[in-house]
């Protein structure tokens, strides 16, 4: 595939591109899902093809094909590099790629047992053993799903600053939702687990577990109160924290949102925007996580972003395009989500670094407030800077006490004045929510973490 990549790209600049880039992917993999005691998706996906990209005076043009043929790449090469002549006639902003380091990678996710040398008979036994636990649970629980993913693809990644990679990537990862039904009230717990790696991750009793947590969660939600509208001091957990600081802020902090004026963080780079306790991360290079990646899909070497560093705005998130508007140069965020799809900005593994309060400490803080676990949905407007997240579950505070538990709560605020109400950060950091982010009409896979937060002034409202 070396060759064939290289082939690619002598082509665009012999066509007049200034710049071009290529990614040749071949790919297994796995999709089960389970739904109330039945396979509803059983999906087993072989694919291969090659996306090349090339860039002049401001424009791109972009062509995939799937024959791994030198005719067949060459080709789209050709059909690139035209698009790109055309496109620079009505090209609104004129700019250089800034060069970016050659990289040489060759390496292979390291995996005790391999995804695709797990029979297919033995994943769906796997995925509908987890949905039977989640329907044996409880007489309550009116509906199950039970999903299982895996990916294994050898990507070459090529450029014409000099880098050509080769990356045999494996991932996979468990999802289980289960609702129960009580006198009218409908209630829904869920619980994952993903990484990058092996099939070993799915023989752990967590994964095997999945169900039966999705399953506990949703039924004693049954009994529990709807959340008390109106601001209150909260303690976010670690799965919250995380969903804040991917969803409110790592969005905000994408380059392409600023460029575009769709952030709210937009002309605020060395400025303070959250408490001076804050630190805002996203670290593709932390390994074993859903996240990791050690090269972008443009061929730069993935680094570790301080995004807001004692509450003060450092960086933001850029690729070739917006390192090169800005000034600057790309710091290896860019990913597609496959060889036919074309590199934008994504986040990887985001967190909120750790405090140097104990989580006893945080709780012996609130005389009367909320505890707020997990989280399922919600919305963000970057550009306004507003966000709405709805949580798994939420529990009074009293005394520091944990008491009363309440369903159906979310929280709401502005960006620029949650992370300025900050009481107190605790040091029980974790990193570990596996999930999809969709961007452009792409997925990809990150994971999302931090420690306990304890906000004052925060807006929650009860759902019925």
């Amino acid at each position: 595939m070396e060759d064939l990549a290289q082939a690619a790209i002598n082509r665009a600049l012999k066509m007049g591109a200034e710049f071009a880039d290529v990614r040749i992917e071949s790919s297994t993999g796995t999709n089960v899902i389970a739904m109330d005691g039945k396979t509803k998706t059983l999906t087993s996906l072989r694919e291969s093809g090659c996306g090349i990209r090339a860039f002049t005076g401001g424009a791109w043009g972009f062509a995939a094909t799937n024959g791994l043929t030198k005719g067949s790449v060459t080709a789209a090469a050709e059909s690139a590099a035209n698009m790109a002549k055309v496109a620079k006639a009505k090209a609104k902003i004129q700019f250089k790629i800034v060069p970016a380091k050659a990289v040489t990678i060759r390496e292979e996710y390291k995996a005790k047992e391999k995804t695709v040398d797990v029979p297919m008979e033995e994943k769906v036994e796997f995925v509908m053993e987890l949905d039977k636990s989640m329907r044996s649970m409880d007489q309550r629980i009116s509906s199950t799903n039970a999903r299982y993913d895996d990916l294994e693809s050898d990507r070459v990644v090529a450029n014409s600053f000099g880098t050509l990679s080769r990356t045999k990537e494996r991932w996979l990862v468990a999802a289980c939702s289960a609702w129960a039904k009580q006198e009218g009230v409908v209630q829904r717990g869920h619980a994952s687990n993903g990484s990058v790696g092996g099939y070993e991750l799915m023989r752990t009793d967590y994964s095997h577990g999945l169900g039966m947590k999705a399953a506990e969660m949703a039924v004693r939600l049954l009994d529990s109160k709807p959340a008390p509208a109106g601001k209150h001091t909260v303690i976010l957990d670690n799965i919250m924290t995380g969903l804040l600081a991917h969803e409110a802020f790592g969005h905000a902090c994408e380059a392409d949102a600023v460029l575009s004026g769709a952030s709210v963080l937009e002309g605020k780079l060395g400025k303070k925007v959250a408490d001076e306790r804050i630190s805002l991360v996203d670290d593709p290079t932390v390994k074993n996580t859903f996240g990791y990646f050690s090269l972008d899909w443009e061929g730069v070497k993935s680094k570790k972003h301080v995004l807001i560093e004692n509450g003060v705005l450092k960086e933001f998130m850029q690729n070739l395009e917006t390192g090169s508007r800005m000034g600057l140069s790309s710091n290896g965020s860019a990913r597609s989500q496959a060889y036919n799809s074309t590199p934008i900005i994504r986040m990887s593994n985001t967190y909120i670094g750790p405090g140097d309060q104990s989580k006893e400490e945080l709780f012996s803080m609130v005389k009367d407030g909320l505890l707020i676990k997990g989280g399922q949905y919600g919305y963000v407007e970057p550009a306004k800077g507003q966000f709405m997240f709805k949580c798994d579950e939420a529990y009074q505070i009293k005394n520091g006490e944990v008491g009363q538990r309440y369903r159906d709560a979310s929280v709401m605020g502005l960006i620029l004045e949650v992370l300025n109400n900050v009481r107190g950060i605790g040091n029980d950091f974790v990193l570990g929510d596996p999930g999809y982010c969709g961007k452009g009409g792409q997925s990809a896979r990150t994971t999302d973490g931090g420690p306990h937060v304890c906000l004052d002034n925060i807006v929650v409202g009860g759902l019925t």
